[in-house]
């Protein structure tokens, strides 16, 4: 049995999982898990229409753009392509479609718009455990930086976050990767729903109780 999620991609990692395995560093606006609430504040870019091994320098949703620092290469859904995934609630869904890095250990996604909430998950290619950074920036200046110890063995993770909006995600490891379910939620989509509640809240400090 391969020791790998793509045994014909031939990629090795040079280090041992004891010696990936390092302390996970708080991040306060880390979301762990796919939940309710993150899904409904969310939207998806879907990759599931992709055709099978075809490459891709970005993904999009219709309204933004997510621009790859290397072209990602569409597998699964898993276990077609790509062995494993975690299960819920872990993940969204153990048959993930997903876009994997080739030999490439990093990645750099360029948001054309700012958003107030992304997530990916992800899985190690090596059937270890890895320590991943996923660093988040606005403008250049480091937001926020999310650490995890990830399964490459069905044991995928999401990396996600909520906040000041950010425009670029650096993604590195000592593994190559895949990830999967990448959501997103605009500044303006937020904006929008602050407005909403600003607005409800006047109109019952405006309008008598009995006209409402």
């Amino acid at each position: 049995m391969s020791q790998m999620n793509t045994p014909d991609l031939q990629i090795s990692s040079t280090v041992t999982a004891a010696a990936s395995v390092m302390p996970t560093k708080p991040c306060p606006h880390a979301i762990s898990k796919p939940n309710a609430a993150y899904l409904a504040a969310t939207r998806k870019i879907d990759i599931s229409g992709l055709p099978f091994g075809s490459m891709h320098d970005f993904i999009s949703d219709g309204e933004i753009k997510v621009r790859f620092s290397t072209p990602m290469e569409k597998r699964g859904p898993v276990p077609d392509g790509w062995a494993t995934w975690s299960s819920p609630p872990f993940s969204e869904s153990s048959t993930a479609d997903v876009l994997i890095t080739g030999e490439q250990t990093s990645l750099t996604m360029d948001l054309s718009k700012p958003v107030a909430i992304f997530g990916f998950e992800l899985e190690p290619n090596g059937f270890q455990t890895f320590a991943y950074t996923a660093d988040f920036y606005r403008e250049g200046q480091l937001i926020d930086s999310i650490m995890r110890n990830v399964d490459g063995n069905a044991g995928a993770r999401l990396f996600a976050r909520a906040g000041e909006p950010i425009d670029r995600v650096i993604v590195s490891g000592p593994d190559a990767f895949a990830i999967a379910q990448v959501r997103l939620q605009e500044v303006l989509q937020a904006q929008q729903r602050a407005m909403m509640l600003f607005g409800t809240l006047m109109l019952l400090l405006v309008v008598p109780p009995f006209l409402l």
